[in-house]
């Protein structure tokens, strides 16, 4: 039941003298002048600061556009070129490619179907070929003009000059097409040790361009590329390819958080860079600050003209209030109303009312107080009626109860959520529409509601008038009497049943994916074939391992082998034995080297490394004649080879000591150097290289 109490209706005639005579002042001017100074003060504060604020608004968020635009192409960039960089090194370990200077037709002829075969797999991709220093190119679909020379083009003396690592996004002019395209090149090393040629991979400029030059939200906007000594290797305008901007090196340097403002032909711009760990490139990513700046000040003249209106209007109010204030005679008024609706007996009049608009308004008013408290009377209990219809027609149930929990009222939402008629629910207790389960938590979370602690909202497994069960969400409020005391309960229920389901398979979702992450990350650390840790297990490995070298003082060794004369063997038994061959000899390295700390990677190939923290150059020998006894124990026969009928293995040692190497890529090189030694003396056997001075 809803409760509405309404005032008793004054019966009692209010005696108010009505004899009027001409105001003898205005308060219309004081009036007047107060609102409008009001009005002027509002509108030039509330101008400048909601100007201010929406302007620098308005500039971080476009910075926050540009932000993310250079972060997207910064992403584009690293992850195009780290699939290029990631399929040169791949070629750069095939024996064939960095033979084939002497290979025979058919073998180059195979080596043109596998570049034929990459490019197919990634259409990313315009050529791939590799150059040599006898003049030999090897590319398909493409007959080089006359006298061409592979080792004069920029990609080849790039990558020669840079070996052995990777000459990353050289921008060049095609010699028969003059196409812009990228080349990403890298130098291939002989068996022997000497680089004797180049392979690369070219991209078109233009699809590049096409990817990073995207327009997010505004026309102007475009990214661009600069190398490490800040020329300029992709553009949307080319003729800017290879050149530096002096704007950008003096925003470089006074700027280093990565945003800046630069101007070009009296153009400003707005700015973002980034760089690009894979590669140490800076993307650049502009937008005219014009076309920024132009809306902006558009909307700040528009919210200045709505400043000045809502000024205009709340000094009208002010002005109200004011009039209300220097009203006194309104005032007693009221108090006289109030009285009389009270009961309470009137002294003859006290107060003389002034003779302006004011002391008629009350003088009329007084007169017509019974009249109003009756409308209002009536007003009341119409209000009563509308307030039943509101609670009626809300979607949520809306429950009115006794402090014990006793229902008083519910709304018609209860029979869609509960089943039960607004008819059916007064008298029953709120524990009734409550799991079991749930009874003992919503009874404390109203305890701490009578408390004035509010815990809500709070949700809550119910049950229907059929039996079934759903989830619901309460929220609590009291009623309270004019002393503040509580006196009612009002419980605001929602059915949440699809909302807690959906949260179930997101929650189902993320886990799943969890699940998938995890999978993914330890698929990228393992080698597919044998097991092992993969070249990027072991660089990260390595790396650490020697950081922990150099604040030690410890030494660290490594152990680098490869197997006698593979190539043979995959040409007798073919690349399934081969495949069979590498994983027995995986399992061989793993049953020798037993140590935790130990490390056994595939390097490539045919290659395998064993990293050794704490061991000296001693220890490590005595492992590496383990291990080739290990292999050769496992008896597989080798026709082809010319060291021994069955397979074996040739070592390179190597061990930093006394502080002498820089970085872990010094000690893979020296252990490089004791393998290619192992190698030139015969195979099937280990070579050691110390660092000792």
């Amino acid at each position: 039941m809803f409760y509405l109490h309404t005032l008793p209706i004054m019966k009692k005639e209010i005696s108010i003298k009505t004899k009027c005579s001409p105001p003898t002042a205005s308060i219309k001017r004081e009036i007047f002048q107060s609102g409008a100074l009001l009005a002027l003060i509002v509108m030039a504060v509330f101008g400048f600061f909601l100007s201010s604020i929406f302007y620098y608004s308005e500039i971080s968020k476009a910075k926050a556009v540009i932000n993310r635009t250079n972060y997207a192409v910064a992403l584009i960039i690293d992850g195009y070129f780290s699939e290029i960089m990631n399929t040169l090194k791949v070629l750069e370990e095939n024996q064939d490619i960095r033979e084939a200077m002497v290979l025979d037709e058919e073998a180059r002829q195979r080596i043109l179907d596998g570049y034929r075969s990459i490019r197919k797999a990634n259409k990313n991709i315009t050529f791939i070929y590799s150059g040599y220093e006898n003049g030999l190119m090897l590319i398909n679909d493409y007959t080089p003009p006359e006298g061409f020379d592979p080792t004069t083009r920029p990609w080849y003396r790039a990558a020669m000059a840079i070996k052995p690592e990777t000459s990353i996004g050289l921008p060049y002019q095609e010699i028969k097409t003059n196409e812009w395209l990228v080349s990403t090149s890298r130098a291939l090393r002989k068996s022997d040790g000497v680089y004797s040629g180049v392979v690369a991979i070219d991209c078109s400029m233009n699809k590049i361009v096409h990817l990073i030059a995207q327009h997010d939200e505004y026309g102007t906007d475009f990214s661009f590329v600069m190398d490490r000594s800040g020329e300029i290797i992709m553009h949307p305008d080319q003729s800017l390819l290879g050149k530096s901007l002096p704007e950008m090196k003096e925003a470089f340097q006074l700027d280093s958080k990565g945003d800046f403002t630069f101007r070009v032909d009296k153009v400003e711009y707005f700015a973002h860079y980034s760089r690009i760990s894979s590669t140490g490139w800076a993307v650049v990513t502009v937008v005219e600050k014009r076309e920024i700046v132009r809306p902006i000040i558009s909307q700040v003249l528009f919210l200045i003209g709505l400043t000045c209106a809502i000024a205009v209007f709340l000094g009208l109010v002010q002005s109200t209030l004011l009039s209300r204030r220097l009203s006194r005679p309104l005032i007693e008024l009221g108090r006289k109303i109030k009285a009389s609706i009270a009961g309470d007996e009137l002294d003859a009049d006290k107060y003389v009312y002034p003779n302006n608009e004011i002391g008629i308004m009350a003088r009329e008013l007084g007169q017509l107080a019974e009249k109003e408290l009756n409308a209002k009377t009536r007003a009341l209990q119409a209000s009563e009626e509308i307030y039943k219809t509101i609670l009626m027609a809300s979607p949520d149930d809306i429950t009115i109860a006794d402090l014990s929990g006793r229902i008083i009222m519910v709304s018609e939402a209860a029979h869609r959520i509960f089943g039960y008629g607004p008819e059916e629910g007064p008298g029953m207790s709120v524990m009734d529409f409550i799991a079991p389960e749930d009874h003992e938590r919503a009874r404390g979370n109203i305890v701490k509601m009578l408390q004035g602690n509010y815990p809500g909202p709070n949700e809550y497994r119910a049950i229907r008038k059929d039996g079934s069960c759903l989830d619901i969400e309460v929220n609590n409020s009291l009623i309270r009497d004019r002393q503040g005391n509580p006196v009612r309960m009002v419980l605001i229920v929602r059915d949440i049943t699809s909302r807690k389901k959906t949260e179930q398979q997101v929650q189902e979702l993320v886990r799943q994916l969890e699940i998938e992450r995890d999978l993914a990350q330890r698929n990228s650390l393992t080698d597919s074939l044998t097991g092992l840790s993969n070249r990027r297990f072991f660089d990260n490995a390595l790396r650490t391992e020697f950081l922990r070298h150099k604040r030690s003082g410890s030494q660290l060794s490594l152990i680098m082998l490869d197997v006698d004369h593979f190539k043979k063997y995959n040409d007798h038994y073919g690349h399934l034995a081969g495949d069979d061959c590498l994983l027995q000899i995986a399992n061989a390295l793993k049953a020798v080297v037993k140590r935790p700390p130990d490390i056994v990677a595939r390097y490539g190939g045919e290659e395998f490394v064993v990293i050794l923290p704490e061991t000296d150059l001693q220890g490590a020998a005595i492992l590496a004649g383990r291990i080739g006894e290990a292999v050769l124990g496992l008896a597989r026969l080798h026709p082809t080879s010319d060291t021994s009928e069955f397979v074996t293995i040739s070592l390179g040692i190597a061990t930093a000591e006394n502080h002498v190497l820089t970085d872990g890529a010094q000690l893979v090189a020296l252990a490089d150097q004791a393998l290619y030694q192992a190698k030139k003396d015969g195979r099937n056997r280990y070579k050691v290289l110390t660092t000792s001075i």
